[in-house]
């Protein structure tokens, strides 16, 4: 996957995912490569691209977790304001930072989906590298599936899991020690002998 290159630009891919994916949702069909720069630029935050890539605190444009960082409407309507000729209007800022946020995440692992709502595979913190996984692919329940310790925001390959449910980390978290387990037998024994 083309997202290991060395100089693999998340921001870029999020720059093309607009001039197309914009076309689709009903914005211009001209939105200019440096438009679209711009644009992917105001949604983090900053005035211009060249502002961005300047900031030595600036995004890492390699980050998969950019799109949790994108998502300024009002500097997205501000970019608009300042373009010349401008393909998009600022009532649509709303719009293009949505677009934009989808672009700027990592392809589903499955089908390539880009979307801001995939999920990252396995018990993973943000700036980590990881596969991701799109809501429509995660949703298939013969593929994938949660730890019950982890709960419903850790989305794991079914493989994973072991019977119980349980991710490699919390594999064995409900097993009894012979000390406990003798208990229980004890206490169900009590149980049943006063029925």
């Amino acid at each position: 996957m083309h997202q290991d290159d060395n100089d693999f630009d998340f921001t870029k891919q999020a720059a093309d995912y607009l001039r197309k994916a914009g076309e689709r949702e009903g914005l211009s069909s001209g939105i200019r490569s440096s438009h679209a720069h711009a644009l992917v630029a105001a949604a983090l935050g900053y005035g211009s691209r060249k502002a961005m890539l300047d900031d030595p605190e600036g995004p890492y444009l390699k980050d998969q977790w950019l799109s949790r960082e994108a998502g300024d409407i009002q500097k997205v309507k501000e970019a608009i304001e300042r373009m010349q000729k401008a393909p998009v209007q600022p009532d649509q800022a709303e719009m293009i930072a949505r677009i934009i946020q989808d672009g700027l995440s990592p392809g589903c692992v499955e089908c390539g989906e880009h979307s801001s709502c995939s999920s990252p595979l396995g018990y993973v913190q943000p700036g980590d590298e990881a596969d991701w996984v799109c809501p429509r692919c995660a949703s298939d329940d013969e593929q994938y599936g949660h730890c019950r310790c982890c709960g419903d925001d850790v989305l794991y390959r079914l493989e994973e899991l072991d019977d119980q449910g349980l991710c490699p980390d919390h594999h064995g978290e409900f097993d009894l020690d012979p000390e406990e387990e003798a208990d229980w037998e004890s206490y169900i024994e009590y149980v049943q002998k006063d029925n």
